[in-house]
């Protein structure tokens, strides 16, 4: 048996690994790349290790001036982007420590320069070098380790992006190798070599529903439904809520998928109870696995050709039967101070993109789909067999993208969103679009303001995602077609003879009617306006309701204009 060298380098020591102590480079630093250091004796005495500026780095006393400075602007630079990579990426992706933890995890220099790339995304101006040193670290590292799982599932999932798919897929594809070779989806893996409730064993949980989650999202925008995460027999427990996690004090005991599932039956999610503890329901982060497992149940039914229609429905009662499960807390997407609750606004998000996924292609709705050779939307049939009439898939359609644009109206800043929210908005407007063409003219404005807000937030994400930028611009170019010829007719050209400046008549009661009728919508729709509303027209000057107020778009005679039942 091989006995521990007696003088370990830096390196090894930082990682806990046995060192074999080699000169000038051990065998592990010198695989790696690394700067490899020994300190010096100390006669026996406790070796005190110089203070060190950079994860690969010797100190500044051991380099020449100009070099340690280069290397102090680096740490500082460094640090710069790990705070940008906590305050914008990591509560969409939260699988890695606390940041009050992350100087003191001291993960491996590939996992650190994960991190500085994506952080950089985050600034005015790119760092090209810091593109080829993440992707240098990550290729001379042999380690198959969780944190290796980690930096590539980052990774990843920023080269999707970055619209760098096939590179990005084959990277994810190397971190399920690893993990599965691990066995992380096992629920002992993360306390074998941590107790359950630390916050080490929480990171590494996350990491592997992470894994899942991402693999669901892939699988969306490939012709070939390929879900490994969900081919084994994975058991792992719960992640808690993000605020238990941030605060990194005592994490509870993890619930496990199968109580969660009970909880319907149980009462376990019941938080009208004013008795409820803290922890007595479970987080939004399990939530959020809930809604990708029905999203993954989606996408593996539209890739069958012929479906039964006990399956569909089965489905579509699984999307209804989230919404109505969830406990009052878990309703809005913030809190009473206005923070947003990142893993429940995904949740939400992910169920309205898998109902829009699932009712799209059985209804009569064709929304141009963008074919730009790099996946910007998810891949849709052109036509399968409906469950219902064609004509409520499409009002189901339609009410998925309304229901996501709410969103991101309750949501104005877009600075945190995970980059795998852009297929959804793009399919939300593609929706949109699609609706508005079957609509009367009058729901043009309504649909067109959703495209808008829709088209602003890939405005904003465009800045730092280049998949967004793409996104924008198909989407863009797609509702200009449409929407330039309505917007000319509401604006027509200014006549060439002066108006009149005299001053107009006081209202009467039937030119207020006359000019408020255009924005009206039929009658008995709660909260609409009638015609014979005459104290409320009367608040107003002859045609500023239709000026100003955009018509609403419903389904009022929805049971009188249904077609007969077709489920070709």
């Amino acid at each position: 048996m091989v006995r521990p060298a007696p003088l370990a380098c830096t390196e090894c020591r930082k990682q806990h690994l046995k060192c074999d102590a080699k000169t000038p480079s051990c065998s592990r630093c010198l695989e790696n790349r690394f700067n490899c250091l020994y300190l010096p004796s100390r006669r026996g005495g406790r070796r005190k290790a110089r203070e060190s500026v950079s994860p690969s780095s010797s100190g500044p006393q051991d380099l020449p001036s100009q070099t340690a400075q280069n290397v102090q602007d680096r740490t500082e630079s460094d640090a710069r982007l790990v705070r940008l990579y906590y305050e914008n990426f990591h509560a969409a992706h939260p699988i890695l420590v606390p940041a009050p933890l992350y100087e003191e995890r001291k993960y491996p220099w590939y996992l650190h320069e994960v991190v500085v790339f994506v952080g950089s995304h985050f600034l005015p101006q790119s760092n090209t070098s810091l593109s080829k040193s993440t992707l240098a670290a990550l290729s001379t590292s042999g380690e198959r380790n969780s944190c290796k799982v980690q930096a590539l599932l980052l990774y990843s999932i920023l080269l999707c992006a970055r619209e760098e798919c096939s590179q990005a897929h084959a990277t994810f594809s190397t971190a399920v190798d690893i993990a599965l070779e691990l066995g992380m989806y096992r629920r002992d893996f993360a306390t074998t070599t941590c107790d359950e409730g630390d916050v080490e064993a929480e990171s590494l949980r996350r990491t592997w529903w992470e894994l899942f989650t991402v693999d669901v999202y892939m699988a969306a925008l490939q012709k070939k439904v390929v879900l490994r995460c969900s081919s084994v027999p994975y058991d792992v427990a719960l992640p808690c809520e993000e605020s238990v996690y941030a605060s990194h004090s005592s994490i509870p005991t993890p619930p496990t998928l199968a109580e969660f599932n009970k909880r319907i039956f149980t009462g376990d999610d019941d938080d009208d109870d004013e008795r409820e503890t803290e922890h007595s329901h479970y987080s939004s982060f399990s939530y959020r696995i809930e809604a990708v497992c029905i999203l993954a149940r989606v996408i593996v039914l539209n890739s069958l050709p012929e479906t039964h229609r006990d399956h569909l429905q089965a489905v579509e009662n699984a999307l209804v039967s989230w919404t109505n499960h969830l406990p009052a807390s878990k309703v809005d997407i913030v809190d009473m101070y206005g923070s947003i609750d990142e893993m429940l606004f995904q949740a939400h998000t992910t169920i309205h993109y898998a109902a829009m996924l699932l009712h799209l292609p059985r209804s009569n709705l064709r929304p141009a789909l963008p074919d730009t050779g790099v996946p910007i939307s998810p891949v849709i049939p052109t036509r399968l067999s409906p469950s219902f009439t064609r004509h409520v898939h499409d009002i189901k359609a339609t009410e998925a993208s309304k229901q996501l644009s709410n969103l991101l109206s309750v949501r104005p800043s877009v600075q945190r969103y995970s980059p795998f929210v852009v297929f959804g908005l793009v399919l939300c407007g593609m929706v949109q679009l699609a609706t508005s063409r079957i609509h009367p003219p009058e729901c043009s404005d309504h649909h067109c303001n959703r495209i808008i807000l829709v088209l602003g937030c890939l405005k904003t994400l465009k800045i730092k995602w280049p998949v967004a930028s793409r996104a924008h611009h198909y989407l863009r170019n797609a509702a200009s077609e449409t929407f330039t010829a309505w917007i000319e007719s509401r604006y027509p050209q200014i006549s060439s003879s002066a108006p009149s400046v005299s001053r107009p008549d006081p209202p009467t009661s039937n030119s207020l009617t006359v000019d408020s009728s255009a924005w009206i919508v039929a009658p008995g729709i709660p909260g609409a306006l009638r015609s014979g509303d005459a104290d409320v027209q009367s608040l107003f000057s002859p045609g500023l309701l239709s000026a100003y107020i955009d018509p609403t778009c419903s389904e009022p005679l929805l049971l009188h204009t249904m077609p007969d039942l077709d489920f070709t």
